[in-house]
């Protein structure tokens, strides 16, 4: 029950402020995000990049397999 008995603050609770330190933690928390972010979305466009690539690739094989498979097409001589 000492709470209730509490002896009142030599300041004024609702006039207390972080001060540079609150501020500094907050601005280093808010450009480590920032980076985060960036790199995140650096990974996920390479990921992308590269499904795109090897969608296209598959794409090109299929379609060489397609002409080889006609009869009567001209012959791809490259191994």
């Amino acid at each position: 029950m000492h709470i209730l008995n509490a002896e009142p603050l030599p300041f004024d609770p609702n006039q207390v402020t972080p001060g540079v330190i609150g501020f500094a933690v907050t601005a280093i928390i808010a450009v480590v995000v920032i980076l985060l972010l960036w790199d995140f979305n650096r990974r996920v466009r390479r990921i992308n990049d590269r499904a795109d690539a090897k969608a296209r690739i598959e794409e090109e094989l299929a379609a060489r397999e397609a002409q080889r498979a006609e009869p009567g097409a001209p012959a791809d001589e490259t191994p």
